[in-house]
C-alpha cells in the first residue's frame, strides 16, 4: 500500500490515496499552521524522530504528509479521508534531516520527495511531502531515539527509547526486552555463551490485552504464551491467502471445532494492531501479534477446563479441573503453534505458560488419574499459587511441548506429570488421547 501511495501522487492523483487505511507502512499527517511536524519544539522534534525511527524497526516505510486521517466506528485504523495540500514553505526538509541526524541512531538514509497537487482543482491546492524511511538491516537493530519526552513535551536528558511501528500506531520496546538484549550484547562480548540469547521478555501486556478482550478479568485463567527470542518485526503473509489468517479458520484439530480446542466454526480472526485476534469469550481465545508472538488463554470455569466437572465439586468449594479437557487443549495449542507459526520466524523460540488466579476462592484443583467415573474417585490437590509462570525453549514438537507445559502445570498441584494418563515418557500421546473420548 505504501507504494501504491507513491505511485498515485507521482501521477497527480492524491485522490485516489483517499480510503486507504495506515498500516506498518505508511501514516498519513495533516498539516497544522506550523507543518506537519513543529520543529520548534521539544515535542515536534521528538515526533518526527519517533516516527522515523518506529518505522525503520520493522520494514521501512512512509510518511505523507498532506492527508487527514481519521478512524471511524467501522473501521480498524485510521484512514486518509480528505486531501489536505500545503505550500512547501511550511517544510525546511534541511531542518528535518538535522533533526533525524541527531535524535536518531544508528544514522538513517532518510529520502524526502514532493509531490504536486494537480492544476485546476478548485477544492484544494499545494503540495504533499513524502518521508521514505528505510528499513534497518536485522544486524543493525534497534534504532533509537536518543531523548524521552515528558508529558508536557519537554526532553528529558540521558534517557532514550526505542519505538516500533505496531500497525497504525507506535509502541515502545519493553523494559525486558531491552534488557534481555543488552544482556546479549555482555555475553557476547565476554564471548560466553554468545550463541545462547537470552529467554523472549514476558510480554505481560499482551495477556493483560487478551484477558480483557474476553472478559475475563475476573476469571482464574491459564495462558499459553510463544514469543520469538529475536523477533524480525512484522510477520509476512498474515492476511495472505494462505497465510495465519487462514491457518487460525481452519484449524486442523483432533476432533473437529466442538471439541477442546482453539477452532472457532462461526467465526473468522479479526485483524487487531497488525495481529489476529480469535475470541470465543468468555471460554478461550488467541491473540498473535505483529510480530508472530502467540497468546491464548482458557477459562479454569466449567466453560471449559471445569468442563462436566460440576458433579465433583464440593458445593461453595474448590472448582475441579478436568484431566482430558486440560491435556486436549494443551496439545491442541502446540499442534497449532509449533507447526503453523515457529516456522514464519527464523528463531529460537520460548514458550511459557501462566496460571492466573488459581488460588482465588473458591479455588481450582486437579487430581491424578483421569477423570473419576465415580464422584468419590481421586484425590484433588488444590492449587498453591496465584500467579504461576514457567518457560521453556520451544522443541518445536507438539506432543514434546505439551508435556512441558503439562510438566509445569502439574507442579502447580504438588503432582508430578506422570500422573497424567494421556502422558507417554517424554511426551503426550496423541493416540492415547484419541482412543479416550
Amino acid at each position: 500500500m505504501a507504494a501504491d501511495s507513491m505511485v498515485q501522487l507521482t501521477a497527480q492523483q492524491p485522490y485516489e490515496i483517499v480510503g486507504t487505511p495506515e498500516s506498518e507502512w505508511v501514516d498519513f499527517k495533516s498539516v497544522p499552521p506550523e507543518g506537519p511536524y513543529d520543529l520548534s519544539t521539544d515535542k515536534g522534534k521528538f515526533e518526527l524522530a519517533k516516527d522515523v525511527a518506529a518505522f525503520s524497526n520493522v520494514g521501512g516505510g512512509l510518511i505523507v504528509c498532506g492527508f487527514k486521517a481519521k478512524k471511524k466506528q467501522t473501521e480498524l485504523h485510521e484512514v486518509a479521508e480528505k486531501v489536505t495540500p500545503f505550500d512547501k514553505k511550511l517544510v525546511d526538509s534541511t531542518k528535518y534531516k538535522d533533526v533525524i541526524t541527531e535524535y536518531v541512531r544508528p544514522l538513517l538514509k532518510v529520502k524526502f520527495f514532493w509531490h504536486d497537487h494537480p492544476e485546476g482543482d478548485p477544492e484544494a491546492s499545494g503540495h504533499y511531502f513524502v518521508i521514505e524511511v528505510p528499513p534497518l538491516p536485522e544486524a543493525d537493530r534497534w534504532a533509537m531515539v536518543t531523548r524521552g519526552i515528558t508529558d508536557n513535551g519537554q526532553f528529558i536528558k540521558n534517557s532514550w527509547t526505542i519505538p516500533i511501528r505496531n500497525g497504525d500506531t507506535t509502541a515502545f520496546l519493553p523494559q525486558d526486552e531491552v534488557y534481555r538484549l543488552l544482556n546479549d550484547g555482555l555475553r557476547a562480548r565476554r564471548g560466553t555463551d554468545a550463541a545462547a540469547p537470552a529467554p523472549a521478555a514476558d510480554r505481560i501486556k499482551a495477556r493483560e490485552v487478551l484477558r480483557a478482550a474476553l472478559g475475563m478479568e475476573e476469571t482464574p485463567v491459564l495462558f499459553f504464551q510463544s514469543v520469538p527470542d529475536r523477533p524480525h518485526g512484522l510477520v509476512p503473509g498474515m492476511y495472505a491467502d494462505g497465510g495465519l489468517r487462514d491457518v487460525l479458520s481452519n484449524q486442523d484439530t483432533l476432533r473437529g471445532a466442538g471439541a477442546f480446542n482453539w477452532s472457532l466454526e462461526y467465526k473468522r480472526p479479526e485483524p487487531r494492531e497488525g495481529g489476529l485476534l480469535l475470541a470465543d469469550a468468555p471460554r478461550r481465545g488467541l491473540l498473535v501479534e505483529s510480530d508472530g508472538a502467540v497468546i491464548g488463554a482458557v477459562s479454569a470455569t466449567s466453560e471449559m477446563l471445569g468442563w462436566t466437572m460440576e458433579r465433583y465439586n464440593d458445593g461453595g468449594g474448590a472448582r475441579r479441573i478436568s484431566v482430558f479437557v486440560l491435556t486436549e487443549i494443551t496439545l491442541e495449542y502446540f499442534r497449532l503453534v509449533d507447526r503453523h507459526v515457529l516456522p514464519l520466524v527464523d528463531s529460537a523460540w520460548t514458550h511459557r505458560i501462566v496460571a492466573s488466579d488459581f488460588t482465588r476462592s473458591p479455588g481450582r484443583v486437579l487430581a491424578a488419574g483421569d477423570d473419576p467415573a465415580f464422584p468419590l474417585w481421586g484425590s484433588p490437590q488444590p492449587a498453591t499459587s496465584d500467579d504461576w509462570n514457567h518457560i521453556w525453549k520451544a522443541l518445536g514438537d507438539p506432543e514434546r511441548d505439551a508435556y512441558e507445559a503439562l510438566r509445569h502445570i502439574y507442579a502447580l498441584f504438588g503432582l508430578d506429570v506422570t500422573a497424567n494418563p494421556f502422558v507417554d515418557a517424554d511426551r503426550v500421546s496423541t493416540a492415547k488421547l484419541s482412543e479416550e473420548k
